[in-house]
């Protein structure tokens, strides 16, 4: 049971239609994180400016994409997280 609602494709306003349709051009899927998020679309904006620019492997050269994916994996294993 969530708290707050996670809004679908159909439910979702303009605002967080252009979210997703982003979300989906980046990621391929929306998130659930994302979904929730667009209930505050200025405070998901900026998160989703960090998450982009701190996966993408011209602006963090250091660390390959998959290297990230497999921090992000073992930070939520190791935090309980379900999914």
């Amino acid at each position: 049971m969530t708290l707050i609602p996670i809004p679908s494709d159909e439910e979702a306003n303009p605002l967080q239609k252009s979210m997703f349709e982003h979300s989906k051009k980046m990621f391929g899927r929306v998130a659930n994180a994302v979904r929730v998020g667009s209930h505050t679309p200025k405070l998901m904006q900026s998160l989703f400016g960090f998450i982009v620019s701190s996966l993408r492997e011209e602006i963090t050269e250091n660390i390959s994409v998959r290297t990230k994916c497999l921090v992000i994996l073992k930070t939520s294993t190791l935090n309980g997280c379900a999914y």
